[in-house]
């Protein structure tokens, strides 16, 4: 037996595939551009005028899902004389569909491509009118439309009705002169066709491509696709071996470390159940030996995080290393992550000095995406493709490492109901388990510092907390930053601008714990998830460890 593989690739395909998802993002992503720049219209002290008064209403209006309140205050700002006609019929057009008026949606963009023809929102209106058509059954013809990027939208839709009308176009797109992301794109949807044609595609693209990328994706997409009972790749489940180790943080009510237990002060339940514990080591101080100690890892987060969040970070971070003369108290590193994907820095070192060097030497970390209609989906996509990097990347250097990942985290995409389609829920469950067994083998610790402040859901998060037991069970939300630091045993901070003390907070964890080792029970079915308590027999407790994991038959 097998476990079954979910590439970021996979999930992103689906994620594409999905034909509600596309005015989601879209306006999740226009809506918190319009709002901020709004906001920034109020607070500057600008002369606003009554239509930009209006639009700024009838965007709150939309934040707060005021459907019929939006269409209203966006039909006012069509009538006034100003510069935001062509958005707000938009605007109209996007909140006229979720009322579920989807046929007034589609005569609001007939109006504003006869009224502004030359309007940058026709794309955004082009984007939604696939999304009414597919839903109502009826995909638009590719053809007609002048756009790659809404083409390729059309063609995901009418794969969904009819894959053979559909795979010429994605083709000739594939073997075209358009962007590398669009290629990228409408290989995603191939490698998620049913038909034998489409498979077909898949192979010829993974054999004979003058794109060598391209090429190495298809063949990727290809290994993935294939019975895991027969798959020669992926990881046994019938190893011998079924040690799980948990690092534990026990603290008493005010957070000091609580040292000096001994092995049988603990009980470790494993779904509910008492398991033996074969080993109980106390870590009273760091060894801080790269050959089994522990390190600590700072991410710095440019695809996810504002130009000034980063700017700010990266200060920051320069005042953290020049403490104490540049003299590290353990091993430290950098990865960075930004759209041209994630560099993982030098080895870790205590020299606090050379790794400020590395830190202005490196001009990454800066988000440069246009927007554009793949802007929210494509930061999904580069940070979960940051975590299939960072396991394998930095696991194979020994002991535990603890990531500080700097960043206010990823869109979720999350409770949308494209979301109940099958193939979907199974491809981002066994992403899932994927991610969760490559962070616990590879020993690191997920800590969340969010660098720009409380937001309005900083603890939407929590409504994913518990481990995933089931495929229909699946959530976006399931692989949210916070969560994963939650179940790792991390630790999750909502803000702050002292970003060197919430570090300290962090790099304290290894200060203090204590390594417990057990054997896992084999399981009833693969990809078996078993919760994990940990329990000290002592007043005023907190305890801190990995929440679960994935166990195999």
């Amino acid at each position: 037996m097998r476990i079954k593989q979910a590439s970021v690739g996979a999930l992103y395909g689906l994620l594409l595939a999905a034909p509600m998802i596309f005015g989601q993002v879209i306006s999740a992503e226009a809506i918190a551009s319009a709002t901020k720049a709004s906001s920034a219209d109020e607070n500057s002290g600008v002369n606003i005028t009554r239509e930009s008064g209006l639009y700024a209403d009838g965007m709150r209006a939309i934040n707060e899902g005021r459907w019929s309140d939006a269409v209203a205050i966006f039909t006012k700002v069509v009538g006034e004389p100003g510069e935001h006609a062509d958005g707000a019929l938009y605007w109209k057009a996007y909140s006229e569909n979720k009322q579920g008026q989807s046929n007034l949606a589609l005569d609001t963009c007939l109006e504003l491509r006869r009224d502004h023809p030359k309007s940058r929102w026709i794309d955004e209106c082009g984007a939604l009118e696939i999304e009414i058509r597919a839903k109502s059954g009826q995909p638009i013809e590719p053809q007609a439309e002048h756009n790659d990027e809404l083409k390729l939208l059309a063609l995901n839709s009418l794969m969904q009705q009819d894959e053979l009308r559909a795979l010429p176009g994605i083709e000739q797109i594939l073997n075209g002169d358009v962007p590398e992301t669009v290629k990228e794109h409408a290989l995603f949807i191939v490698a998620h066709g049913q038909s034998k044609q489409a498979q077909d595609l898949l192979e010829q693209i993974a054999q004979n491509h003058a794109n060598a990328v391209l090429q190495a994706k298809a063949a990727e997409m290809l290994f993935n696709r294939r019975d895991p009972r027969t798959d020669s790749g992926g990881a046994a489940t019938n190893n011998p071996n079924r040690a799980i180790r948990l690092n534990v943080v026990v603290t008493d009510k005010s957070g000091k470390r609580v040292t000096g237990l001994q092995p049988q002060d603990f009980t470790l339940l494993d779904n509910k159940e008492a398991r033996d514990i074969l080993s109980v080591h106390a870590e009273e101080t760091a060894t801080g030996r790269t050959d089994g100690g522990v390190e600590v890892i700072l991410l710095i987060d440019g695809i996810n995080s504002s130009f000034n969040s980063v700017a700010n970070t990266r200060e920051e971070l320069v005042k953290y290393l020049r403490q104490n003369g540049g003299h590290l108290a353990l091993p430290t590193s950098f990865i960075f992550l930004s759209d041209a994907g994630t560099q993982i820095g030098i080895q870790p070192t205590r020299d606090g000095n050379a790794l400020i060097a590395e830190l202005v030497d490196n001009s990454s970390g800066l988000r440069t995406f246009a927007q554009g209609l793949y802007r929210g989906e494509e930061r999904w996509q580069l940070s979960l493709t940051a975590l299939d990097r960072i396991a394998p990347g930095v696991g194979k250097r020994p002991g535990r490492k603890l990531l500080v990942w700097i960043s206010p985290g990823w869109p979720a995409f999350s409770r949308l109901g494209w979301l109940n389609s099958k193939n979907y829920k199974q491809s981002l469950f066994d992403y899932i388990v994927r991610v969760s067994t490559a962070l616990r083998e590879a020993g690191i610790t997920i800590y969340s510092i969010d660098p720009e402040g409380v937001g309005r859901d900083q603890f939407y998060y929590e409504n994913f907390l518990k481990g995933v037991g089931s495929v229909n069970k699946a959530d976006n939300g399931d692989l949210l930053l916070q969560v994963l630091a939650f179940q790792s045993g991390g630790l999750v901070f909502s803000g702050g601008n002292d970003i060197g003390n919430l570090i300290d907070r962090c790099v304290a964890d290894a200060n203090g714990y204590y390594r417990l080792t057990f054997d896992s029970p084999p399981a009833s079915y693969p990809n078996e998830y078993h919760g994990i308590e940990v329990l000290v027999h002592k007043q005023g407790i907190k305890i801190r460890t990995r929440t679960g994991y994935y166990a195999q038959p």
